[in-house]
């Protein structure tokens, strides 16, 4: 089965949500996903001690979030958003 194209409203509603993207006022959130509907927002200042975690201590990426207390919020999104590995 081949998937159908996008509706004009969702065209629409996913060019809105980019511009709100990108009118992000700072450069220091990051993102990341454990595979849920979740998108869990973190401080990119943190971003070397938390892969010196990952690396030397074998952390999941969203455990060395926690440990270097480096979480901001999540945002709920109104579909599944599946983390993966390419």
């Amino acid at each position: 089965m081949k998937p159908k194209r996008l509706t004009k409203a969702e065209r629409d509603w996913l060019a809105r949500l980019q511009d709100v993207l990108n009118e992000c006022p700072s450069d220091r959130i990051g993102a990341y996903t454990i595979g849920d509907a979740n998108l869990f927002l973190y401080d990119r200042r943190f971003e070397e001690a938390i892969h010196e975690r990952t690396e030397s201590v074998s952390m999941d990426f969203c455990q060395a979030v926690d440990a270097e207390r480096a979480d901001l919020c999540d945002i709920r999104m109104p579909f599944p958003v599946h983390a993966t590995s390419g």
